[in-house]
């Protein structure tokens, strides 16, 4: 009966050392590296370095504006036509009147906000002096409320001490 007993014995023990030696055991599979995480390219900027931009070549110029996506070159006068120059003056002339509007809309709002400031400035020192008066009458009113609770005070211990003319005459009034 007792070897039925052992092997199963032996069996459980297997089992529950199994987890504690496969933490205590060295890795020996190895794993293959995991591979970064996608990261999609901004879709707003290329990602390519700009050429290096020569002032003075015009073919450096232009990759360095193409590279940007710019591939804009204006087009001489004496390449156009009569339609397009007049066309081109006309967009470049409401360009300058809504420049124009913007920049006097610039300058009434700036205005108006030195109106407003110079407004609140002023309001700011009324509040001030008005919070200064009214801290200073406060501080005159404590004053004379403590002058009046000391001569009454005072005239209390006479009258105490005996000083019947303390006890007939008048308690001082506040002010």
């Amino acid at each position: 009966m007792m070897l039925n007993f052992l092997p199963a014995l032996t069996l459980a023990a297997a089992l529950a050392a199994g987890p504690a030696l496969a933490q205590t055991l060295p890795q020996t599979t190895s794993q293959a590296p995991q591979p970064a995480p996608y990261v999609s390219p901004d879709g707003y900027r290329d990602q390519r370095p700009l050429p290096t931009l020569d002032p003075n070549d015009p073919k450096s110029r232009d990759a360095w504006l193409q590279a940007r996506g710019e591939a804009y070159r204006r087009a001489p006068d004496s390449a156009q036509t009569e339609q397009e120059l007049r066309t081109t003056q006309a967009l470049n002339d409401e360009i300058a009147a809504q420049n124009a509007l913007a920049d006097k809309a610039d300058e009434a709002a700036r205005l108006e906000h030195d109106a407003a400031v110079a407004r609140y400035q002023v309001e700011l020192r009324q509040t001030q002096e008005r919070a200064r008066a009214e801290a200073e009458a406060t501080r005159a009113a404590q004053n004379q409320y403590d002058r009046d609770y000391a001569a009454w005070r005072d005239q209390v211990q006479r009258c105490q001490s005996g000083d019947r003319s303390a006890c007939a005459a008048p308690a001082p009034r506040p002010r």
